[in-house]
């Protein structure tokens, strides 16, 4: 009964947000949670929906500094702006009125079943944007689209004083996010054994959580040292990033910057295969891949990163760099 309620509720609401919504070309997205590289990914669909459709688009997230000086967006509004109750109600009612001119840029969950699920039942293999957006209403074409990080004068100006030691520099991020799924990590020892073999000809700077290790021979920049805002920039001023696939990835396609990404079986390297990226994979990749595996690959070994090596990685850089 509760079901039916909340579902004709929502068909209610919906359809007088549509009808709202519509003639004034306001659309509205929205995406909450820790998943920081797919807000970033939303910025590209902000841009499919000005370009495309020409919309005035509403963004609602929990990182609305990354949609900071974003001409593309009309309103940018940070849920934790508002007291808890507040945020509560404002979550209940987009979830309500989507489906029309307002959708949560996330791959919808149905009968307990998710991404993973799908993504790893498809033989399409879709990209981040392109899935977390295909229940949309609205359709819109996702080819060729990137995430886009937009910078002020005054940012510029204030980042170039703050860093203004740092130059011909690359990044790197031996850790991912663990807490998603630890079948993305091609190995803290052998992104050592990387800067080992380079350090000499690369200055490294390390990024990532304060509790991840830190590598030896790199400018420690973990933990707090930087805003959202100012990792972008420092990246944007990078020659390179270096790391598994996930959020350094889709911030280097946000300003433009080159990076190397080693891709696991976990997902397809079209996932989040910008024309800033430069794949390092498995080839031939293993046959259980995509897994989408969260919980640790059940095989003896990893094979889909296993056969990765360090002289490949370094090889491929220095061509590359």
């Amino acid at each position: 009964m509760k079901k039916f309620l909340k579902k004709t509720l929502a068909y209610f609401v919906r359809n007088i947000v549509f009808f709202i919504l519509k003639p004034f070309k306001i659309f509205v997205v929205y995406r909450f949670g820790k998943a920081i590289g797919d807000q970033v990914c939303m910025t590209a669909i902000v841009h499919a929906l000005k370009i495309q459709k020409d919309y005035k688009v509403i963004v609602f997230s929990n990182y609305s500094e990354l949609f900071d000086n974003n001409k593309e967006v009309w309103k940018n509004i940070n849920i934790y702006d508002y007291p808890l109750f507040l945020r509560k109600i404002l979550v209940f009612l987009l979830s309500l009125a989507e489906g029309g001119m307002v959708e949560n840029f996330c791959f919808p969950k149905k009968n307990g079943k998710g991404l993973e699920d799908f993504m790893r039942n498809t033989r399409k293999k879709y990209s981040l944007i392109e899935v977390h957006s295909l229940h949309f209403r609205e359709k819109l074409n996702t080819d060729n689209i990137k995430p886009k990080i937009y910078f002020s004068k005054s940012e510029i100006n204030e980042f170039e004083k703050r860093f203004n030691d740092l130059n011909n520099f690359a990044i790197i991020q031996p850790v991912g996010k663990l807490n998603y799924t630890p079948n993305k990590e091609w190995g803290f020892e052998k992104y050592q054994d990387v800067i080992d073999r380079t350090k000499n000809k690369i200055n490294w700077i390390q990024v990532g959580l304060t509790n991840e290790t830190l590598l030896k021979n790199v400018k420690d920049f973990r933990g707090n040292t930087l805003t959202l805002r100012e990792l972008a920039f420092v990246i944007s001023r990078a020659n390179f990033v270096l790391s598994n696939e996930g959020l350094l990835n889709h911030l280097s396609a946000a300003v433009g910057v080159k990076s190397f990404v080693v891709f696991s079986g976990f997902s397809h390297v079209e996932l989040a295969n910008y024309d800033t990226t430069i794949p390092i994979v498995n080839i031939p990749q293993v046959e259980c891949s995509p897994c989408w595996l969260l919980e640790k690959c059940p095989k003896q070994k990893k094979w889909c990163t296993e056969k990765i090596t360090i002289e490949q990685v370094c090889e491929l850089i220095m061509e590359n760099q």
